[in-house]
């Protein structure tokens, strides 16, 4: 009797599909993966900048284009007319001859020194490298934490580089030793 009992339980089921329904099955299937993946990045994009401790670039504040005096524009196109009648043909104002009088006269000394802080380009300290996006960002919060305020990390493939943004080399130079209290080694980079 416990042999009858046994052959009964076994029973198998089968499931039959015609080609229209596994079709609309596996179209489903896709669908529903693709929305998943959809949603996963319209969260991944709003995590992201909130996670960041620091930015790629700092903000720069360029003091030379605040030194430079604003030149008129003395080929500009001026409207004549009455008033009330609008004018028929726009007019250009004369080209004044102390144009030529200021190409050869030397700029003055805010301009020039807006020039050099122009081309002045900036040389960096870098600190660390490592496949570890918290360690980099630990050390850069560090970093802006005790006065370094241009330190940033920066992303390079699968490393993150930590590093800290001078207008100059011997600006870098001078700070490499407070630096050297934070990493090892202190590399200043171009």
């Amino acid at each position: 009797m416990s042999d009858e009992l046994l052959i009964e339980d076994q029973s198998h089921y089968e499931i039959s599909l015609t080609a229209g329904q596994a079709f609309m099955a596996f179209v489903l299937l896709l669908l529903s993966l693709a929305a998943s993946f959809a949603f996963g990045l319209l969260i991944g994009r709003g995590q992201g900048e909130d996670r960041l401790v620091v930015k790629k670039e700092p903000a720069v504040i360029n003091e030379g284009s605040s030194l430079t005096a604003k030149k008129p524009d003395l080929g500009k196109i001026v409207e004549v007319g009455n008033a009330g009648v609008p004018p028929a043909v726009p007019a250009t104002v004369p080209v004044a001859a102390t144009v030529t009088e200021r190409r050869d006269a030397a700029p003055p000394a805010a301009e020039t020194a807006a020039l050099q802080v122009a081309e002045a380009k900036p040389v960096y300290a870098q600190l660390l490298v490592s496949a570890d996006q918290k360690t980099a960002e630990t050390l850069a919060a560090t970093l802006i934490d005790k006065g370094f305020t241009s330190a940033y990390v920066e992303r390079a493939g699968a490393q993150f580089k930590v590093r800290v943004k001078f207008d100059s080399e011997a600006e870098a130079r001078a700070a490499e030793p407070k630096l050297k209290e934070f990493a090892k080694d202190v590399w200043i980079v171009k």
